[in-house]
């Protein structure tokens, strides 16, 4: 384990489960997905939020509008589904072992929640997501902050080499 991690009392429990933050953010993506990939639009409802017109208008107005948004609300959904499962992965697998590649992926998770927080216009209900992009922003520098990304340690001292079960490391 690395030095930075074995700080303080109490330091090398946190650096050694801060993976978790992502892979949890992974699993609620995938738990969402079958909202969406249903065909519901999302909640709080966009169109509503763009438009100022509720669903039923919008169907009055626009016939036809209401099986578009549940295409594009499928496709959301499909996207979660996709990136959740790809975000637990990598969060217990290449994350988790300390592969360098891996934390400098996952700063695209903060910067799409930010893009998806400003799509929406800071509209009710979105303010979760710019909480998510503090969470994962912190998680991403709290990690950095514990493990020691020059030298290159194992977050995690299971997956060290003398377990059997390493890969690279955030130095290599």
């Amino acid at each position: 384990m690395s030095p930075s991690i074995q700080g303080a009392s109490g330091t090398a429990s946190r650096g050694r489960y801060a993976w978790l933050l992502f892979f949890i953010l992974g699993v609620l993506a995938v738990i969402a997905a079958p909202i969406l990939l249903l065909g519901n639009p999302p909640d709080p409802p966009s169109p509503e939020g763009f438009t100022g017109l509720s669903s039923d208008e919008i169907n009055a107005r626009i016939p036809g509008m209401s099986g578009y948004i549940s295409s594009i609300s499928t496709q959301l959904g499909n996207f979660m589904l996709t990136s959740g499962v790809l975000m637990a992965a990598m969060a217990a697998g290449p994350f988790r072992r300390g592969e360098k590649w891996a934390w400098y992926a996952f700063w695209v998770i903060p910067l799409m929640l930010l893009i998806q927080f400003l799509n929406s216009r800071g509209g009710h209900g979105w303010q979760f997501d710019l909480g998510l992009v503090v969470a994962a922003i912190a998680g991403l520098l709290w990690l950095n902050r514990f493990a020691d990304v020059r030298v290159g340690k194992h977050l995690d001292p299971e997956l060290t080499p003398a377990s059997g079960r390493h890969g690279c490391t955030f130095g290599h």
